[in-house]
């Protein structure tokens, strides 16, 4: 496996380590103007990741069953950890998103293009802060309306038909493929109010005070982004925490590499190994016994993320099971890289058409000392003094674990997973089910995975049956879910009472792979070959039950009784020796196997 390299250059007298090498291209940069900088050169790459999943928060679902069309966080999706994302001001949950501040839409433009803050990725230094928006006419970014942005307009003043997507750039402040009238007329009532050199022109109001009293009856006034009609606020480098200046960070910029994924998929849910609880920071270098594949250990692989996850115009391959879209519909599995047989032993092959490779080879997640979170209660919020750029609020109690031993599951591919607005259904154990995987031990195209499970409440209107997208926004200021699902019922029309209920979801665990010496051994599972307690219920949860009729051990259905002997002798006798195929004891078949069938 390629091992990446790490070089270093001086760049206006500072040192700078850049990833995969130097750029020459790039340090001809000399000012940096937010992401239209990156756009004059990458116009292709910014329309690959204009359109993926990344940049939308939406995307098509074509392993997801119960969702026609897209769905994502920026529009219907609903989780057990944080809700709905699109009933609160999009600052609060918008932290990770590759934009710029300004809301995706689904037309390209040059001011969408230039809404793709290429650095959240491309350079593991970068930082970006909430910023007063510019303004329209500041087409170069410097915080004044002046010549230079007139310049700019002048000359492409009367160019009309200008090609797509980036048209006439940021002059076309109308978006209309034109530079005319109309963008002069917004240009000159902006030149007028910001051309003093001693007064940069930022956003009338870009931020304001807002006082809220909280579930304590307690009132406190945060400093808060505003937001446009559209949603709209702004971010900008935050070159005080990079320790390089934005225009040394955009001269060296590099691939994406396992710390620029992590800074936002480690951290999902609001806390490290949070959400998905198979990566963690640890897991920029982790040792092997964390993760053979990510591990710059000498009996590590040294992985990057995109070694698995490809990419492909910016659109990526994989989806956990609790994730509604799809950038790429084919399915990431272990066979991208091994083959579909890789023991040495007759035995162990015969688990890999269904079982999936991180059943065995990932024994536990929430490993080496970090915790996961298992269930989240909105009932009993504790302060969080890190919210809102440190003026605190409120988050619900998490709890959590380490060392999990998964929960295991029959999974497709394909899963139904809820969307916000449909009719949420409870399952065998009371829960409303919010992610569960399609398949069985009956379906051809399905493997034993291993998952994590998620418990948590909602609030679920009693008239429709759908559950309500609290604001999470509002929880965090005053820690009160009542207000919380107030402001929610308000966002989606909803009127009437509602219940707390418990939801849950299943998600599948697919980092973490250990050395080959830490797979479970066989008795770990099966209780036949020494397990006191198995960590799968094969025949209870998983399907493998003997027929009605065999239950207790009596076979006198298909032959006289015979003296009882192990599991593992009777089924060598039946399959091995005698080529019996499973349904003859089981409500299952293995075509696969060519054995011989009832009848």
């Amino acid at each position: 496996m390629k091992k990446h390299l790490l070089y270093s250059i001086f760049v206006n007298g500072f040192l700078v380590c850049t990833l995969f090498g130097i750029i020459p291209e790039h340090q001809a940069i000399t000012e940096y103007n937010g992401p239209a900088t990156c756009i004059q050169c990458h116009e292709v790459e910014a329309e690959g990741m204009f359109s993926s999943v990344h940049y939308q928060w939406t995307g098509p679902t074509p392993n997801v069953p119960n969702i026609s069309g897209n769905a994502g966080k920026g529009d219907i999706a609903f989780n057990t950890y944080c809700g709905s994302a699109v009933s609160s001001p999009r600052a609060t949950c918008s932290s990770c998103h590759v934009g710029f501040g300004k809301t995706p839409s689904p037309t390209m433009s040059y001011q969408q293009l230039a809404n793709i803050d290429c650095m959240m990725c491309h350079q593991e230094q970068y930082q970006r802060k909430l910023v007063d928006p510019y303004l329209s006419a500041d087409f170069n970014r410097d915080r004044y309306v002046d010549a230079s942005d007139l310049v700019i307009l002048a000359n492409l003043w009367i160019s009309m038909n200008c090609p797509l997507p980036l048209g006439c750039g940021p002059a076309d402040l109308t978006n209309n493929l034109g530079i005319d009238l109309q963008d002069y007329s917004i240009f000159a009532s902006q030149w007028q109010d910001c051309t003093d050199p001693d007064a940069p022109c930022n956003f009338s109001g870009g931020f304001t005070q807002k006082t809220f009293t909280d579930y304590l009856d307690t009132t406190r006034t945060y400093t808060l982004p505003v937001h446009s009609e559209e949603g709209d606020f702004q971010y900008g480098p935050n070159e005080a925490s990079m320790g390089i200046s934005a225009v040394q960070a955009a001269q060296t910029v590099h691939l994406p590499t396992r710390a620029t994924c992590l800074r936002c998929h480690a951290y999902a849910a609001g806390s490290n190994c949070g959400k998905r609880g198979d990566i963690s920071t640890a897991s920029t270098t982790p040792p092997a016994n964390l993760d053979v594949h990510m591990s710059p250990d000498t009996d590590g692989q040294d992985m990057s993320c995109q070694d698995c996850h490809e990419y492909e115009n910016h659109h990526v391959l994989g989806r956990g099971l609790d994730i509604r879209p799809n950038d790429r519909p084919e399915r990431l599995t272990c066979t991208q890289c091994h083959p579909s047989q890789p023991h040495e032993t007759a035995q162990l092959n015969l688990h890999t058409g269904h079982v999936a490779c991180q059943s065995c080879h990932i024994p536990t997640f929430a490993k080496l000392g970090f915790s996961t979170e298992v269930g989240r209660d909105w009932l009993n919020p504790y302060w969080a003094a890190g919210l809102f750029d440190g003026q605190g609020g409120y988050k619900p109690e998490e709890i959590r674990a380490s060392n999990v031993i998964p929960t295991y599951a029959w999974f497709d591919g394909t899963s139904n997973v809820y969307a916000r607005g449909q009719v949420i259904t409870q399952n065998a154990n009371g829960y409303y089910e919010m992610g569960e995987p399609n398949g069985d031990v009956a379906s051809s195209d399905a493997k034993i995975y291993p998952m994590k499970e998620h418990t948590s409440n909602s609030a679920r209107h009693d008239a429709t049956g759908q559950l309500i997208p609290h604001s999470t926004f509002k929880y965090f200021v005053t820690g009160d879910f009542e207000q919380a699902v107030a402001d929610g019922m308000d966002f989606a029309g909803l009127t009437g009472s509602w219940s707390l209920v418990p939801v849950h979801t299943f998600q599948t665990i697919n980092h973490g792979v250990e050395p080959s010496d830490n797979a479970l051994n066989c008795g770990q599972c099966h209780d036949s070959l020494g397990a006191q307690t198995p960590r799968m219920d094969l025949q209870g949860e998983l399907g493998y039950a003997l027929k009605p009729g065999l239950s207790n051990g009596n076979c006198t259905i298909c032959h006289d009784q015979e003296e009882v002997k192990p599991f593992r002798t009777i089924h060598d006798i039946h399959v091995k020796d005698k080529h019996y195929d499973c349904s003859y004891c089981h409500n299952f078949t293995r075509p696969e196997r060519g054995l011989i069938t009832p009848g």
